[in-house]
């Protein structure tokens, strides 16, 4: 009876612990976590960190159709922030940015019930999209038919968020503009409904580089957000 005793106070303790230290403390310490102030004189920036948060309509968009499935919200801490010299990762867009990315924290992801980590990168990570993104109009190209932007792409074309429709008088001023080779029929206009709208909303919110209150980087990063 003593050995079945010690079986199943080591197998709690094999599963609860992992359990306790990678999911139970992480999540009280998430939700304990509120925006703090920048210091002009310590940063050079004013405001809250992080600032507005997330388009969450369009979050629910987002993790109904799976997109989390092939795309990351998460840049990795990084030996020597190589991946942090990557064009296009951070708001500042130049091809090589004065200043590496940072990893993000778990105050990134303040304001979200849950934090879309992802499992594997199919696509982009999309941590940052909102300062890389092209205009709306592109973003709703590539939602209703990636290949008409890129051949290669694998990514799925999510055609129930929009409505194929015969146009009424002049094309409405928010229909896509498909490409001639699209086979859309004659007379016929593709309108984004308001959950397509939303997800577009979603993608452009997602900007999670801010600079950190009280990190040498805020500094070299407030010009860059000043020019956003």
């Amino acid at each position: 009876m003593s050995q079945f005793r010690t079986f199943i106070l080591a197998l709690v303790a094999s599963f609860g612990l992992p359990w306790l230290c990678l999911i139970v403390i992480p999540a009280v310490k998430y939700q304990a976590l509120t925006q703090v102030a920048y210091d002009k004189d310590t940063d050079g920036i004013e405001g809250l960190y992080p600032p507005a948060p997330i388009n969450r309509q369009g979050q629910l968009v987002y993790a109904r159709e799976g997109c989390v499935q092939c795309h990351t919200q998460m840049i990795r801490p990084t030996q020597l922030a190589l991946d942090g010299w990557r064009k296009g990762w951070g708001m500042d867009q130049d091809a090589r940015p004065p200043a590496p990315v940072r990893s993000n924290n778990m105050r990134d992801y303040l304001g979200e019930p849950f934090a879309f980590l992802g499992v594997q990168r199919n696509g982009p990570d999309l941590s940052n999209y909102g300062w890389r993104a092209p205009e709306r109009a592109l973003i709703h190209q590539m939602l209703y038919a990636p290949r008409t932007l890129h051949d290669w792409s694998n990514m799925p074309a999510f055609t129930h968020l929009y409505k194929e429709r015969l146009a009424q008088g002049p094309v409405s001023s928010v229909a896509l503009k498909l490409p001639k080779k699209f086979p859309l029929k004659e007379g016929y206009e593709v309108i984004p409904t308001p959950e397509a709208e939303a997800l577009v909303d979603y993608l452009l919110s997602l900007k999670k580089d801010y600079p950190v209150p009280g990190d040498p980087a805020a500094v070299a990063a407030a010009p860059a957000a000043a020019k956003k």
